[in-house]
């Protein structure tokens, strides 16, 4: 009986041994050497799977970079830096895309739309949105339940005081994946050097904005006649900026009769200046303010007046003098 168990564990060991060389000479035959391309890609991702490329993780990009069947410049993440970084492994040359953040077009916190119901479901904005639409008295307006804040990778978006979210724009990547989440798609991807932008996305007007939100755009399309470089244009009720021809001027801020629509991230804006001794009285200047700012009768020395000028820099454009100057323009973030 002994000499059977014997022989038995003695076949079962020496199969197993040829299986575990079976496989070793298959593995060394039917393998697939790993791409070096797609290796020095990988280890040049930041590794923060976040899905912003549009695929699902850093892997699946570095893969389809080596292939040709993604762009170098893919990655929202790494920005222009880790692009060129991609250019050079791959042998190509890629543009300078300008990276973009996130950014919110409701204003219509707590304190600026009423509830319509009392919610006492999951607190979640996709789990409320299904419920008639949501809990707020704008059906476009942001939840407040902060879907966006759990997904962020980066950390860069947070609740504030009024219950609407505030994006960090120095941690913010612009991967875009709190745009996906949010049902009411309220959150959007704009260049990281857009100063005004519309922080509205309600398509009602008039009445019915009036009614459910003290901060929301009417329609009165005041803003596009105003713009002098046509990048303004009322779709669906809402005034649909062309960003290749926005000038970041503020004239549309300045000019909405809510005073809030809008969001200028340079605020506050530098008045305009005028050297006496290299005007000419040249009524350019005058012309291009569209808030009559600058008096004066033409072939005099013209003044600005303070309290009417908005900042807005027209008149530094129009002036073939160079006399109407304004201090430089700095950003600043807005909570």
């Amino acid at each position: 009986m002994g000499t059977v168990v014997v022989v038995a564990l003695a076949s079962l060991g020496g199969l197993g041994l040829l299986l575990v060389l079976i496989l070793v000479l298959a593995n060394s035959k039917l393998a697939v050497k790993p791409n070096p391309l797609e290796e020095s890609i990988r280890n040049a991702l930041p590794g923060a799977n976040c899905g912003g490329c549009g695929l699902p993780g850093c892997d699946a990009f570095a893969a389809a970079v080596a292939k040709g069947d993604a762009s170098p410049d893919g990655c929202p993440v790494g920005g222009a830096s880790l692009a060129e970084q991609l250019g050079e492994i791959m042998g190509v040359e890629v543009g300078s895309a300008e990276p973009q953040v996130a950014f919110l077009m409701c204003q219509g916190g707590d304190d600026i739309v009423a509830q319509s119901a009392d919610y006492k479901g999951i607190r979640t904005c996709r789990a409320a949105n299904l419920i008639a639409g949501g809990t707020k008295a704008c059906q476009y307006g942001c939840q407040g339940f902060g879907d966006c804040t759990e997904v962020c990778p980066f950390d860069a978006i947070h609740m504030g005081p009024n219950g609407l979210p505030i994006v960090d724009r120095e941690k913010c990547t612009g991967c875009g994946i709190c745009v996906r989440v949010c049902p009411k798609n309220v959150l959007r991807l704009i260049p990281t050097s857009k100063q005004i932008y519309l922080a509205c996305a309600s398509l009602d007007k008039g009445k019915a904005v009036r009614e459910v939100c003290k901060m929301g755009c009417h329609a009165c399309s005041i803003c596009v006649k105003m713009c002098p470089y046509d990048a303004l244009e009322m779709i669906d009720n809402l005034p649909v900026m062309d960003l290749a021809k926005c000038t970041d001027c503020s004239i549309c801020y300045a000019k909405c009769p809510v005073k809030s629509s809008y969001v200028d991230f340079a605020l506050p804006r530098p008045k305009a200046e005028i050297e006496p001794s290299k005007c000419n009285g040249n009524h350019a200047c005058t012309t291009a303010c569209k808030f009559k700012a600058i008096e004066g009768e033409e072939g005099e020395i013209h003044k600005i007046n303070p309290d009417k000028c908005m900042g807005c820099g027209e008149c530094v454009k129009a002036c073939p003098t160079g006399a109407c100057t304004q201090p430089v323009r700095v950003a600043v973030p807005v909570a």
